[in-house]
């Protein structure tokens, strides 16, 4: 059951990833002027993309519906699904070394764009 409801997760993202880069603007107002952050990047999805997601949408669900219904599809489902989780953890396994560095860099980058960002701190006496 986990199974179908990751495809049809899969589904909808896939669906709806066209949607997610829309603009969110959100407005903050001070001193009386009105400030528009953007917290993400604006994405139009052609038609061709958005016909190919449709499609894609739609074997994804039947695809579910159909190892649903047949209980061999749904063995051999779940031994591919067995096999791929194995496989990520040697992946992350073996490269674990690379992975925390790149956690690590990605921290300090934050961290330097945090402080970059809020500016020089100056102490009143």
């Amino acid at each position: 059951m986990r199974l179908i409801r990751s495809i049809l997760a899969l589904a909808f993202f896939a669906a709806a990833m066209p949607l997610a880069g829309q603009v969110q603007e959100k407005e903050a107002s001070k001193g009386g002027t009105a400030l528009f952050l953007r917290d993400s990047l604006e994405l139009k999805a052609s038609p061709e993309l958005q016909k190919a997601l449709d499609d894609l949408a739609a074997a994804v669900e039947g695809l579910a519906i159909r190892i649903a219904n047949d209980p061999h599809l749904r063995a051999a489902a779940v031994q591919v699904a067995a096999g791929l989780v194995t496989t990520a953890q040697h992946v992350v396994e073996e490269n674990s070394g690379v992975i925390q560095e790149a956690l690590k860099t990605a921290a300090e980058r934050i961290a330097t764009a945090e402080t970059t960002r809020k500016g020089p701190t100056t102490k009143r006496p």
